[in-house]
C-alpha cells in the first residue's frame, strides 16, 4: 500500500508537494528528516559521479521500498510497503512526473510550493485506478 508521494526539486531539494494516504505510517513531523534523507543520497550519489539512486528498501515486519524517480527537474519519491510491485509503482512515479511537468512545465519557482497543492487532484485521480491506494 503507498504510504507517501513527496514531489521534490531536483535542484534545491525542496518539497514542492507531499501527498499522504490516510492511514500512512510515516508521521507529518518526519517529512522534511525523509526529504533531506532523500537530497542528501542524491548529492554523494551526483557528486561521486555513479548514476541515480532509484530504490531504497528496508526489510522486516515494517518494510518498504523507497522507489525514486528522477526526470528534471522534479523527483517524484514513493515510499509503498515491501509487498507491493516496485514495477508497478516505477510507472506510477514516471505518470506522475510526467503530468507535473505537463501541468508546470520545466521552469517554475519551486518556492512557490502554494502554486503546486492543485496537482493533489491528479494524484488522487491516479490513485484511484491502482489498488494498492486507498
Amino acid at each position: 500500500m503507498l504510504d507517501i508521494i513527496l514531489i521534490q526539486h531536483a535542484d534545491t531539494g525542496i518539497n514542492l508537494l507531499e501527498y499522504r494516504q490516510v492511514n500512512t505510517r510515516m508521521k507529518l513531523e518526519h517529512s522534511d528528516i525523509f526529504s533531506g534523507f532523500m537530497t542528501a543520497i542524491q548529492n554523494i550519489t551526483s557528486e561521486l559521479d555513479i548514476g541515480y539512486v532509484v530504490l531504497i528498501s528496508t526489510e522486516g515486519k515494517k518494510g518498504h521500498n523507497c522507489i525514486i524517480i528522477p526526470k528534471y527537474p522534479i523527483n517524484v519519491i514513493l515510499l509503498v510497503d515491501q509487498e507491493d510491485p516496485i514495477d508497478l509503482w516505477k510507472e506510477e512515479g514516471r505518470k506522475i512526473a510526467n503530468k507535473f511537468i505537463e501541468s508546470f512545465g520545466f521552469s517554475f519557482d519551486p518556492s512557490q510550493v502554494q502554486l503546486f497543492q492543485s496537482f493533489i487532484t491528479v494524484i488522487k485521480e491516479l490513485c484511484a485506478t491502482n489498488e494498492y491506494c486507498e
